[in-house]
């Protein structure tokens, strides 16, 4: 996977030359190797790119988000039957045991529940969460997750705040959460796994619910970068668009080893797989530990 994230916000035509990636304009032109591209975001609707350039990105895994007309993520192209064993992992991801889906949610929500614990706590709050994620049972059969949710955002963002009211922030966290979806479900197909078929969310008409479920852990970090550095904003502007698709290029930790949110993605993917393949559970955790762009060297 690449390490370059470009986020297209005016009229731009894409092409591809020699395994290098145009972006151009009438103002300028540049130019990436396609093998560092990890992403793209399209956010202009008259941006022109051709059908070979559509499928080099996903010959190269390249995760593209088109937007609508209010410039909100609407999309993503992924990478189609990438994996070599993708009838195998399929089987495998079909014959999971309910207990292991049980077990699994259980450690991806308290995982949650941790890493919500410690943005309040970066942020100045208290250890309020710790007894939630302390006490959470198989498959959350206490729904401790929205308990704890419940008292996160108030400690969080005040105590009239609910993620269901049409301000700023909401729309920052809703953008934020878009981004990292796309990657975990670029993840997914990567890795031979099928994303409609999820450990605990089930929705017949969702075709990510896996990534539904993977994708919780990494919420904080969204939620910690909105409180710390979008908290005053007073509308979702291009600018702070193109600060949260940058937060891919952000650290989390993992293994005590840092560990970029795009990278970490992946690592909890093949943990997932590691899971499914041996009947328990082996799913990586996941840390936020602050604010921390990713130094490459």
């Amino acid at each position: 996977m690449g390490y370059i994230n470009v986020f297209i916000s005016q009229n731009a035509r894409l092409y591809i030359k020699n395994s290098q990636l145009f972006v151009e304009n009438e103002q300028k032109k540049v130019d990436y190797p396609l093998e560092d591209v990890n992403s793209i975001m399209v956010e202009n609707l008259y941006t022109n790119l051709s059908t070979y350039t559509l499928s080099q990105f996903a010959e190269k895994g390249i995760l593209l988000f088109v937007c609508d007309r209010a410039h909100l993520p609407c999309g993503v192209v992924l990478p189609f039957c990438e994996h070599y064993q993708t009838l195998s992992v399929f089987g495998e991801q079909m014959a999971l045991s309910k207990p292991i889906k049980k077990q699994l949610w259980q450690a991806v929500v308290k995982n949650k529940i941790n890493n919500q614990n410690e943005v309040l706590n970066i942020c100045g709050g208290q250890d309020d969460l710790k007894k939630y994620a302390d006490s959470v049972l198989s498959g959350d059969s206490t729904n401790n997750e929205a308990k704890a949710s419940s008292v996160y955002f108030k400690k969080l963002f005040g105590p009239y705040f609910g993620r269901r009211n049409e301000n700023a922030i909401n729309s920052c966290l809703n953008y934020g959460y878009t981004i990292v979806r796309g990657f975990v479900a670029r993840s997914i197909v990567v890795h031979g796994l099928q994303p409609f078929l999820g450990i605990n969310h089930c929705n017949q008409f969702n075709s990510f619910n896996l990534a539904d479920d993977l994708m919780e852990v990494f919420r904080p970090l969204v939620d910690l970068y909105v409180k710390l550095c979008l908290s005053h904003c007073k509308e979702l502007t291009p600018k702070i668009k193109m600060e949260l698709f940058n937060l891919i290029n952000y650290d989390v930790e993992v293994d005590n080893q840092r560990q970029t949110l795009s990278n970490a993605i992946d690592i909890l993917v093949e943990s997932f797989v590691r899971s499914i393949k041996s009947g328990k559970n082996e799913l990586k955790t996941i840390k936020v530990f602050g604010l921390n762009m990713h130094s490459y060297e």
